[in-house]
């Protein structure tokens, strides 16, 4: 919402935070692409009939859920002044939280496409409005006696590097910040750590290496002392606890036009049945992308994914849960975004066709060659049914480490008569594995460790699921995708 350009009220708006107490979550719901797609609380406009805030906002809960008889409605002391669509002036928004019965679920109106129950940390993440996730701190404080400290607020999310950033810093007043960017922006990261610095007054140290993904983010250990980590490109896990207090700078950029995007997905003959599946910067285009392509004709869908992903459409190396959910609703896929690291992911979790448009350069690229890849993956399988000593590989990072599942394999392995051995690493490097006395690997880290960068290694490296291929416990067929939940 826009700061308001006076002070005079216009007009007064409610939302609403529907909650249930135990287990802690709350309703979000999502406009459909033609109101932007984002998710929001129940909200909207006071009426002349409605005798005082509180009854106007169970009229809409009426209109826009058909709740009837709701838990209790408690006012959040939080009033948000905003400037009114088409200039009609300075309206305030005054929020309530609304106790709902586990049980129940809401009945949508044309004003919202989509409703999930989320855990706060989730909702803080997906609402699209700084004062809604304002809101949601609000409703966890007050329900705090009842239900335990909560640890919302350990991790905040940003579109950019700019003054809401610098402000969110200046307020924790750190003693220093770690600052952590992708590969891409190397070359950057320096004139990035200059702007903070002059912009919160705090020392920033550089995490020495790049940042690959939400579950790579810097340790303690890394930059000693520091108090808050920044993280450029990413989006948060939303199941992870991280060991520093994090943000998010998740670099949104809008991408090309959405009616040239279309145009050039209609010239390349796709399938009219499409997935849409977008890097986290490019998330804010697939809204007006998919409004355009209903226009054109298309019958586009968005699948929202597990507790892994923060947002619908979103795609994770690890995690295409959102793209698996439509999966029988679409004849291929449409990736927004550039390179192929995301496209390979796509295809070997979905196994339909899966097309690249990059928005920036406005190019589409063929479809990913599934097929090739399974068949390299088979054979390197193949060739390690005869493996008898195997390493398995464990991450310490906090979004990676799946030591029962290595405990699982390392059983497996030693009741098939191989030896299995357990290493554990921070970041895996190929390095570390010259010299020793193993036959092939499996990698319980990042599955893209495995898939991306096989060639590296000194020995086969083998997903779990191929893992379990070479012990026979598993065909070949179908190829199954290491997934993280």
């Amino acid at each position: 919402m826009t700061e308001p350009a006076s002070s005079a009220i216009a007009r007064e708006c409610v939302e609403g935070y529907l909650y249930t107490a135990q287990p802690f979550e709350l309703w979000i719901f999502r406009r459909p692409p033609a109101r932007g797609g984002i998710w929001v609380p129940v909200s909207g406009k006071v009426e002349p009939s409605d005798a005082d805030l509180e009854a106007a906002l169970r009229r809409e809960l009426r209109e826009e859920t058909g709740l009837e008889q709701p838990g209790p409605v408690t006012p959040l002391d939080w009033q948000v002044p905003f400037d009114a669509p088409g200039g009609e002036g300075t309206w305030r928004l005054t929020a309530f939280a609304v106790e709902v019965d586990p049980a129940w679920r809401p009945a949508l109106s044309a004003e919202h496409d989509l409703a999930e129950r989320v855990s706060p940390s989730v909702a803080s993440v997906r609402l699209h409005y700084t004062d809604n996730r304002e809101a949601v701190q609000r409703l966890a404080a007050r329900l705090e006696p009842r239900l335990g400290p909560n640890p919302i607020g350990a991790v905040r999310v940003f579109a950019q590097i700019g003054p809401e950033l610098f402000e969110a810093l200046r307020e924790h007043r750190p003693k220093r910040i770690a600052l952590q960017v992708p590969a891409g922006l190397v070359r950057n990261a320096h004139d990035l750590a200059e702007e903070i610095r002059e912009a919160t007054g705090a020392p920033v140290f550089l995490a020495g290496r790049p940042c690959f993904g939400a579950c790579d983010v810097p340790m303690p250990d890394e930059v000693p002392g520091a108090e808050i980590a920044v993280v450029l490109g990413h989006a948060p896990i939303p199941n992870i606890v991280l060991p520093l207090p994090t943000f998010f700078v998740e670099m949104r950029h809008p991408g090309g036009s959405p009616s040239r995007l279309v145009e050039i997905v209609r010239a390349g003959g796709l399938p009219m049945r499409l997935g849409i599946v977008a890097s986290v910067q490019h998330l804010d285009l697939v809204a007006p992308f998919e409004h355009e392509l209903l226009r054109a004709g298309f019958s586009p869908k968005v699948g929202t994914g597990d507790r892994r992903l923060s947002y619908p459409a979103q795609a994770l190396g690890c995690n295409y849960t959102g793209a698996e959910s439509i999966a029988e609703d679409v004849d291929a896929y449409l990736f927004l975004g550039t390179g192929q690291f995301h496209p390979i992911g796509l295809a070997l979790a979905t196994n339909r066709p899966v097309y690249a448009l990059d928005p920036l350069q406005e190019s589409l690229a063929p479809p990913i060659d599934r097929a090739a890849i399974v068949r390299r993956r088979q054979l390197l399988v193949a060739g390690t049914r005869d493996a008898r000593r195997w390493g398995i590989l464990v991450s310490t990072f906090a979004g990676q480490n799946r030591t029962a599942t290595a405990l699982s394999l390392q059983f497996r392995a030693r009741r098939s008569g191989r030896e299995a051995e357990i290493l554990t690493f921070s970041r895996i490097d190929p390095r570390d594995l010259e010299g020793r006395a193993f036959d092939a690997y499996v990698n319980t880290a990042c599955p893209r460790i495995a898939i991306d960068d096989s060639d590296l290694y000194p020995r086969p490296m083998l997903t779990p699921p191929e893992f379990l291929m070479a012990l026979g416990e598993l065909p070949l067929e179908p190829y199954r995708f290491d997934t993280y939940h």
